[in-house]
């Protein structure tokens, strides 16, 4: 989708908690072997902050950032990978009340880690149909044990807790969204369900056997050629932004990808997708960990003071699901934060 108003990203903003090194972590016997030395220097952990609550602090940040009323945004749109405090309530219209107030229309969106990619793709939908002027999309999580276990419970992954989040407008902003892409294959829902009965309450087995779950799928058919299927569907979304967006590979600058990490010598995401790890984020992701639905505002909120006019940058999100999401920003003055 190619953008045929003007959206703009007003602000970025990310609340994050200490940071554990990970040497110290797996002096304590905290990751197993397969999650030793994947290439992150430390972790971020909060303690006793709960995801929302990270969320609602970096929402405010934004906001502020803007320079938008708080009052003027009409839509809020909250992701998170994991756990919110509570079972069975309105997670963003608890963040959307602390950070622009009672009148926003506020949603959950839940597709794992693509989740605050989704919200950008759909909010930027939003608000070129003239719904509302201005968004803001934001991400929490505390990957708090005994229920999940950050250190080991994903492949090339060491999941790290932050609140990120991006407020769009169609008043003004340091970036243009010029193409959003959005794609799917839902076929690969199998990895992240395995071949495990459905429960009927949250919690009854702790920590989640995300590992197990992909271990049962792998021997089945279903799984055949998972792994080429999922980096088909990356090429295919970022070659449709570049194509709604009218530039070449080459244009892009910078790419924003997922904090996640394979190491010795395996590829990566910026390989399969025809980047440079220094075109990327990945030097601060390695500090702070996996952020669930947020590499991507974190990472653009490290990487955007540092941009230039003019330049291109590709911010991409993948989800288990699987759904990926795509979307080709314009510079066009970097942010003094």
């Amino acid at each position: 989708m190619r953008c045929t108003k003007d959206v703009f990203i007003a602000a970025t903003a990310t609340s994050l908690p200490g940071l554990v090194p990970i040497g110290q972590a797996e002096a304590q016997g905290l990751t197993d072997e397969m999650h030793t030395g994947l290439g992150y220097d430390s972790i971020a952990v909060s303690d006793g902050v709960a995801g929302p609550e990270l969320a609602i602090a970096a929402g405010r940040e934004a906001i502020a950032r803007s320079g938008l009323p708080a009052q003027e945004f009409d839509l809020l749109l909250h992701s998170s990978l994991w756990f919110q405090g509570l079972d069975m309530w309105g997670t963003a219209s608890y963040v959307a009340n602390e950070t622009v107030g009672a009148r926003a229309v506020s949603m959950d969106l839940q597709q794992r880690s693509c989740g605050g990619m989704a919200g950008v793709h759909l909010a930027t939908a939003y608000l070129e149909a003239g719904y509302a002027d201005n968004a803001l999309i934001t991400t929490g999580d505390n990957f708090a044990a005994p229920a999940f276990d950050r250190w080991n419970s994903q492949m090339y992954t060491i999941f790290g807790d932050a609140g990120t989040a991006v407020a769009l407008s169609t008043r003004g902003g340091f970036a243009r969204i010029v193409a959003t892409t959005a794609f799917a294959d839902n076929s690969l829902e199998g990895f992240g369900r395995g071949s495990e009965e459905f429960r009927f309450a949250p919690g009854t087995e702790a920590p989640v056997p995300v590992l197990r779950r992909l271990a049962q799928h792998v021997q089945t058919p279903a799984a055949a050629d998972g792994w080429e299927r999922i980096e088909v569907a990356m090429l295919k979304t970022r070659d449709q932004a570049l194509s709604d967006a009218g530039v070449e590979q080459g244009d892009i600058r910078r790419a924003v990808l997922p904090f996640i990490y394979r190491g010795q010598g395996q590829r990566e995401n910026w390989d399969a997708l025809g980047f440079t790890r220094e075109q990327t984020a990945w030097d601060f992701g390695r500090t702070v960990g996996h952020l669930g639905a947020g590499d991507q505002f974190a990472g653009l909120d490290h990487m955007a003071p540092g941009l230039s006019e003019g330049d291109r940058v590709l911010v991409f999100g993948v989800g288990v699901g699987f759904n990926f999401v795509a979307t080709v920003l314009e510079v066009l003055a970097p942010p003094c934060w």
